[in-house]
Formats: structure tokens, sequence, C-alpha cells
């Protein structure tokens, strides 16, 4: 199957106008190039991309929707936050999935093919949930203090735990996450070498406080993950994000009771954010943060090139001009999304 598309951007969000992808029979990529002629389904004026990632998000908080009116540690610190007691209160009871099945269908209806998810309980429901809605998942379970059967794992902060049990959760589990540097409190109580030096996290989270002389000691195998919006209502600051660039960071919308789960604002929050502050952040670094870094960080939505299976988004291609990634990290919205492709299946996103 050939895809004809007014614009793609293969690889590393390279554009190729008038374009074309051709799709063999397991959903692959065999090439990708410009059309010149043939048998091809025309998407029409739209730009073929890669599918969202969403790198960091909270998801079971939904059930305190736009609860923002107490200090962060009190809203979502571990063990006493409000957050905990309303979530765990939901699992209990057996309430969590009605929700779970909105937030994901939310995501996917946003463009979402893969996430990065914070489950402070029932981890392998919201793998399922998000499962049924084409969205995949890398889940990490809370520790809570404890082991949990559940193959990745997460703690708030490091700091909340002695350095031998943060030495066992990496000896036992795959994959490893924390928070780090996200209050003032947690970086000056050394969060980030705990995180890199005893916890030997995978994923680090925030980093908003950290110096540029703590970023040169972030190994380039780490994940990092930024959230700018959440980071400027909790806590008044962004990550400086130019200084992590070398390390491909991954953009996040963060807790879902505090953000819309919507990469598209993120991704409009930090560009205006960047051009506010001076920062040197060009559209196509945005963009993949928003897409391919996941790829080679996490594993997530492949790059539109061949050897890959297709996992992409048609969105309605600037309505003036030619600038397509200005176009799509300022202006483009959920709103202009016209299909989700997964392999030679063409689908309207849901409605």
């Amino acid at each position: 199957m050939r895809l004809r598309a007014r614009y793609i951007l293969t690889g590393e969000l390279e554009v190729v106008e008038n374009g074309v992808v051709e799709v063999n029979d397991e959903g692959v990529v065999a090439g990708v190039g410009k059309y010149t002629g043939g048998v091809a389904a025309d998407l029409g004026n739209v730009v073929l991309m890669p599918q969202l990632v969403n790198g960091h998000v909270h998801v079971l908080d939904v059930a305190m929707l736009d609860r923002d009116d107490m200090y962060i540690d009190d809203l979502v610190g571990w063990p006493h936050g409000v957050k905990y007691h309303v979530v765990k209160k939901l699992v209990k009871k057996g309430k969590h999935i009605p929700l779970l099945e909105k937030v994901a269908k939310r995501m996917r209806r946003y463009g979402v093919g893969c996430a990065l998810v914070y489950a402070e309980y029932a981890a392998r429901d919201v793998e399922e949930v998000f499962r049924r809605w084409g969205v995949e998942t890398v889940v990490f379970q809370e520790a809570h203090g404890g082991f949990p059967n559940y193959p990745n794992v997460q703690v708030a902060t490091p700091v909340d735990h002695p350095p031998e049990y943060l030495r066992q959760l990496r000896a036992r589990y795959k994959l490893v996450s924390t928070h780090v540097s996200e209050t003032k409190d947690c970086h000056e109580a050394g969060d980030l070498e705990l995180a890199l030096k005893v916890l030997d996290a995978d994923v680090l989270i925030h980093l908003v406080y950290i110096t540029p002389e703590e970023v040169a000691e972030i190994p380039p195998s780490k994940t990092v993950v930024v959230n700018p919006r959440a980071n400027a209502y909790f806590v008044g600051r962004v990550a400086p994000v130019p200084q992590l660039l070398h390390l491909k960071p991954l953009l996040g919308t963060d807790n879902v009771f505090m953000n819309e789960p919507d990469p598209w604002a993120e991704m409009k929050f930090l560009h205006a954010y960047a051009a506010a502050s001076g920062w040197r952040l060009g559209e196509k670094e945005i963009l993949a943060m928003a897409t391919v870094w996941g790829w080679e960080k996490m594993r997530c939505i492949p790059p539109i090139e061949p050897g890959h299976r297709l996992r992409a988004l048609a969105v309605a291609a600037p309505y003036a001009g030619e600038k397509v990634l200005k176009f799509l990290v300022k202006r483009a919205a959920h709103t202009d999304l016209v299909a989700l492709v997964e392999g030679a299946s063409i689908e309207p996103p849901p409605s």
C-alpha cells in the first residue's frame, strides 16, 4: 500500500513535500520519498507525522480534577498528599476504571500513541485500559516503600526513602523512575545525587532546579522528561530545556487533575515560554520532544522510516504558508487531526 500526503515528516522530522510512504502487508514502512506517480491512497492536504508521545502523566488523579488549592507537597507528596488518599479510596471501591477509560479516550483523541504513566496504584488496570484505546504505555507502579508485583517502579522522590531501600529497588526492577529537583526543598536535599548514584534511576522527571554542573553529571543513557505547564503552575519556573537538549528530553503533561493531558497544548506553552525567555529552542526540537525522541529513549512511537511499523497522524496542513513545523508546534490542535494511521489501517480519531 502507498500513502500520499502533502507533507511527510520522515526520520528526524525532515519535511518531504508531496510525499509518499510505502507500507508492506505487515504495516511496516518499506520506503519514503517524493511522489512521482502511480497508484496511491491520497490522504489529501495533510501532514503525515509520527503519533505523539506523552513522556510523563499521572492518570488516576483525574478523580480530583482541578484541585489546585494547596502547596504541591500537600497535594501530591508521598505518603500523606491529598492525591494518595483520593486515588487509594477510588481504586479500593473499584471506581477507577470508568475514569481511566475517559482519560485514555481523550488522550487517543489528541493523537497520543504512547505514554509514560505514573500509577500510584493499579498499574495493570492502567496498562489494560490504555491498550484497549490503542495507546501503548510504559507504566511505573508507585513503590510505596515496599516491593510491588510489577516490572517497573517509581518513587515520588528518592529523599523519601533510605539508601538501602533505593538500592533494592534498582536490583529488583526492570525500569526505575523518580521525580528529581521538582521543588527547591528536594533539590537542596540532594535528590539528584540519590537518583543517579544510589537509585540509578532510568527515567528522571522535572529537573526544574537543576544547575548546569548537575546537568553535566547525567549520563546520556538516562531518559529525562520536562513538564513545563505543571512546573509553571506548581513552582513558578520551568526546567532549563536548552541545557538538556543533548539528552534529548521528552515532553510530559504531568498530573491529569491539574493539566489536560494534551501534548499539543504542552508544545504551545513551551514554544511561547522559550520565546519569552530568549531561549534558542527550535520548533523541530520541541516536536521531537513529543514524538521521535520517545523512540530513541524509550522505544515508544518509531520515526516514519523504512523498517519501522507505521504509527502516524494525518494532521491538516497549514492553511497558509509553508512553515510546517512551526504550524504544528505553535498552532495545531487535536481538532486538526484528520486520521490515525496504524500500519495500513486509517481510522478517524475517537469522537
